[in-house]
Formats: structure tokens, C-alpha cells, sequence
């Protein structure tokens, strides 16, 4: 399975547990610290993330080991993606006016009744993930830099 199925299944919440994935990166520059960006916003993790993670929503995200070129372990994890993002209470422009895919975000307000977990991503923002404020505690006592955590009054969406 490419990369590219993967990232299809997985913006499409469809469970790739039973599926035959083998994930490799080859990074040969730069520091791999806890997280890594990439080209199909496929979040990959450290352990040390991970465990965090297992700890407060294992059933909620679903883990699959990566081989990078590097000395650093890593998991890779797939979120659900709520549809949640209520659109009369949040600013924002479309793509096209036939397709919820956002161009941009200038405010963003939630639909809190359809949100029942603890990490996800939003409906037509997918690399952007939201975590509840149990799991920022837990990853800010990490003190991890290179990971940004944004309140979500100060959201902003720009494609």
C-alpha cells in the first residue's frame, strides 16, 4: 500500500488495522526529535508521544511502527476526523462554494455536542489535530519544542 493510499484511507476514517502497512522514511537531514511533518500529513511520533497517547485515548487513534533511517523510534498513528467545525459561528472562506474544503480559517467555533474524543482531526483541515486540554497538560509537561499547541481563540487556517 503507497503513502498516498494510506493518507486516502485514513482522511477517510477508514480503520487500517486489518491492512498490510509498511511505512518507511528516509530522512538524511536534520534532527528527528518527536515529531515529523511529511508530505501526505500523516503525523509520525516518538515513543515518548505515543505513550502519552496510549495513556488517554487508545482507542482513538491507531499505531503503526515506522523504520526511519535514523537512530530515534517512531510510531505513526491515524486520528478520526469529526465533522465538527459549526460554520454559522465560525469565520472562514471555501475553495469552491460546493465543497466544504476550507481556503481559509479566521475563527473557528465548534459543534461541542458532536465532539466525544480526546485527540482528532477536523473535517476539511486535516493536518491541523485537537487535542483536549488532559493530553496538552501531558505533552507540555514533556517540554518538547519543536511541538506547537495553539488555544483554539487563536486558531487561524491559511491554504
Amino acid at each position: 500500500m503507497s503513502d498516498e493510499e494510506i493518507s486516502d484511507l485514513s482522511v477517510d476514517g477508514v480503520s487500517l488495522k486489518n491492512k498490510d502497512v509498511s511505512i518507511v522514511l528516509k530522512k538524511h537531514k536534520g534532527n528527528v526529535r518527536n515529531m515529523i511533518g511529511n508530505l501526505y500529513s500523516l503525523p509520525i511520533i516518538s515513543e515518548l508521544i505515543a505513550d502519552v497517547l496510549i495513556k488517554n485515548c487508545q482507542n482513538e487513534i491507531e499505531l503503526f511502527d515506522v523504520k526511519i533511517d535514523m537512530k530515534n523510534n517512531f510510531k505513526f498513528y491515524f486520528l478520526n476526523i469529526i465533522d465538527c467545525i459549526n460554520l454559522e459561528k465560525s469565520v472562514y472562506t471555501l475553495f469552491t462554494p460546493n465543497a466544504l474544503v476550507f481556503k481559509t480559517i479566521d475563527k473557528l467555533a465548534f459543534n461541542t455536542e458532536k465532539i466525544d474524543k480526546d485527540i482528532f482531526r477536523i473535517k476539511g483541515v486535516r493536518t491541523k489535530i485537537i487535542i483536549s486540554e488532559k493530553i496538552k497538560q501531558e505533552i507540555q509537561a514533556l517540554k518538547f519544542e519543536e511541538i506547537r499547541l495553539t488555544p483554539i481563540d487563536e486558531f487561524v487556517w491559511k491554504k
